[in-house]
Formats: structure tokens, C-alpha cells, sequence
């Protein structure tokens, strides 16, 4: 019995060290890929311009799904989700960096700025969910959440203490010099001008759409069907990236000559912005996640 006891957990250590070098893995490829989205953007490619922007707001979605819908405490998770958010925001500036050879701390502030709007659109509708529909991401042999730890610990007081310093230290290092002003702060994020304000919020609210049912299909879906739900919503995000490239034009009128470039630049990064979303959330699932529905979950 003894000998039992001790193959299980060793199974089970194996297996989290694992999946802790799988999700390093693609975090990695994440940090790499804010790395070079500036250069992206300086290219001026529209086709480029939009496949990465679906694939750095998949990015963001996956940290609010990890902060909002996986079962434990949220002000215990909350202060993780804050540090990903920073650390992604550290390399964009850093690429930034390396795209113009030059930045300053109006433009890294303006790059946090349009950084934390991306990241909320995504971090409300789920926690929002998560709270109102008892939505919850567990293992399958995890406790019921209401048998779950809900009391705050020394531990991970500590922890989040520390991961605190950890954020303003990184806060410290990208904004050496003195704050500007608000003003200058929006005007160097682009968000003073209702163009691409306009563009943001067309572009967040398809995505939302295009992410939501994502989490459902590789967390909650019978195994035997998740291949067939897939195909299917790949394809529908493809097609909602036409329906975003029509309120595009709708609302700010045709791009000129780059209408192809951005029709198939949408079309295929939201197809890619799904892809990810399933696979890395079914990475998930093969490690005994899954996403269940429960009574409503408590603001903890």
C-alpha cells in the first residue's frame, strides 16, 4: 500500500514538472513573439500588423483565463496575473527598444496604456463568469470548491508581498526618469485620436466573440467531439474576421490599396488567435483540467 503511495506521487510530480516545462515552453515563444511585435508594426505591413495583434491578444486572454477562471483564491492569483501582464509589457518596450533604436517614458507609459486596455476588455467578461456563472477551471480529482482553501495564508501573504516588489522593480527599470504628462502619455498610445480608438474596440469585441466559445471547446467538450467542435469555430472565427474588416470600413471607411492585405490578415489571425486559444487551453486538458459550471463563485 505503502509502495502504491509512493508511485503516485512520483506519477504525479512527474507529470507537473511537465506540464510546468510545457507552459515555460510557450511562454517563452509568447515573451519572443512581444519581442518582436514592434518591428512588426514599424514594418507597416497590414498583413503582418494584424495576424500578430490576434496572436499577442490570444497571449493576453490566456493570462485572464489562468487569472480569473482557474479554481484558488483571486486576490492570491490576482497579484501573478498583474506581474505576466507587466513582464509582457517589459519586452514589448524592449522591442520597442529594438525596433527604433530609441524610446522614452511617455511612449513606454502610451505602450501600457494601450497594453492594459487590451488587457482588460479580456479580464472583465471572464471574471464577470467566472463570479455570475460559477464558470471555474480545476483538475478533475481537485476538491470541491467549496472544500476548497478560501483563508489567506502567511505564505502566500509573503508571496504576494514579494511579488509586488518584483512589479515595481520592473516599473522602476522601464520608467527611469521623471512621469510626463497624461496628455502626452495618450498622445504617444494613439488613443487620443477616435480612428484607432474606434479600430480597438471593433477589434476587441470580435475577439472576445471569436475567444469565448474557445475555452468551452478545449476544456469543457467531450473529448470525442472536440475535433469536430474545432474545425467548425476555426472556421467561424475566419469568418468573423470579414465581418471585422466590414465594420472596419463601416465606421472608418476602406484602407485603400491594403484592403486584401487586411481581409486575409484578419481572416487568417483569427483562425490562428483560435488555434492557439485551443491548443495551449487542450494542453490543459490532457494534464486533468477542465472548465466546469457550479454555484456562483465567491469573490475570494
Amino acid at each position: 500500500m505503502e509502495l502504491e503511495s509512493k508511485k503516485t506521487v512520483t506519477v504525479q510530480v512527474a507529470s507537473r514538472i511537465k506540464l510546468l516545462l510545457i507552459i515555460g515552453a510557450i511562454c517563452a515563444v509568447f515573451l519572443l513573439l512581444d519581442l518582436m511585435t514592434p518591428s512588426v508594426y514599424e514594418s507597416r505591413s497590414a498583413f503582418f500588423l494584424v495576424l500578430v495583434t490576434n496572436l499577442v491578444v490570444g497571449q493576453l486572454t490566456l493570462i485572464c483565463v489562468w487569472g480569473t477562471l482557474v479554481e484558488g483564491t483571486f486576490w492570491i492569483r490576482l497579484p501573478w496575473t498583474i506581474l505576466m501582464l507587466v513582464i509582457s509589457w517589459a519586452v514589448l518596450a524592449r522591442g520597442v527598444y529594438i525596433a527604433y533604436g530609441t524610446i522614452d517614458t511617455a511612449e513606454v507609459l502610451g505602450l501600457g496604456l494601450v497594453w492594459f486596455y487590451a488587457f482588460i476588455i479580456s479580464y472583465i467578461p471572464l471574471k464577470l463568469a467566472a463570479w455570475g456563472f460559477g464558470w471555474r477551471i480545476l483538475k478533475e480529482d481537485q476538491e470541491d470548491s467549496s472544500q476548497a482553501k478560501t483563508n489567506y495564508q502567511i505564505r502566500d501573504m509573503m508571496i504576494g508581498t514579494a511579488i509586488l516588489a518584483v512589479i515595481l522593480s520592473i516599473g522602476r527599470i522601464l520608467l527611469p526618469g521623471d512621469f510626463p504628462s497624461w496628455e502626452k502619455v495618450v498622445s504617444r498610445s494613439g488613443l487620443n485620436d477616435y480612428r484607432p480608438l474606434t479600430a480597438l474596440f471593433i477589434f476587441s469585441v470580435v475577439s472576445l466573440i471569436v475567444k469565448l466559445p474557445c475555452i468551452w471547446i478545449a476544456l469543457a467538450v467531450p473529448l470525442s467531439s472536440i475535433k469536430r467542435y474545432s474545425i467548425r469555430w476555426i472556421c467561424i472565427a475566419a469568418l468573423l474576421g470579414l465581418v471585422e474588416l466590414g465594420l472596419l470600413v463601416l465606421f472608418l471607411g476602406p484602407p485603400g490599396g491594403e484592403t486584401s492585405e487586411y481581409a486575409i490578415g484578419l481572416t487568417l489571425g483569427h483562425a490562428v488567435m483560435a488555434v492557439t486559444m485551443i491548443g495551449v487551453l487542450y494542453v490543459l486538458r490532457i494534464f486533468g483540467y477542465r472548465m466546469t459550471r457550479g454555484k456562483r463563485m465567491a469573490a475570494n
